[in-house]
């Protein structure tokens, strides 16, 4: 599945907003993490990686359904990540930073 440029590059922006954290962005019924993001989930939850954008700057990207969000949430947290959830507005589509999660220590 290719994504558009549109959705990498507010997917950067937020990160920006949060670099701190793995960021998860929804995607219609999806959540998106890409670039380093994606590596660790990756390492951490077997989730695949595939490579789309442009050919002379890809993007790694990965994707699971937004019902499986506790799930990974949870395995990234409890392996000590912070993680920032960029939620899709219904109306608009925008996407914007709703929580972030950290450990309290």
């Amino acid at each position: 599945m290719t994504v558009p440029k549109k959705i990498i590059d507010r997917y950067c922006e937020l990160k920006q907003e949060a670099p701190d954290c793995i960021l998860l962005m929804q995607v219609g019924i999806f959540m998106k993490v890409m670039n380093d993001d994606v590596e660790i989930v990756s390492k951490l939850t077997g989730l695949k990686r595939q490579v789309t954008g442009d050919p002379d700057n890809p993007t790694i990207t990965g994707g699971f359904p937004e019902s499986g969000i506790n799930k990974y949430v949870g395995c990234l947290v409890r392996a000590g990540y912070s993680v920032a959830i960029a939620f899709q507005d219904g109306t608009t589509k925008e996407r914007y930073i709703k929580e972030i999660i950290r450990l309290q220590k």
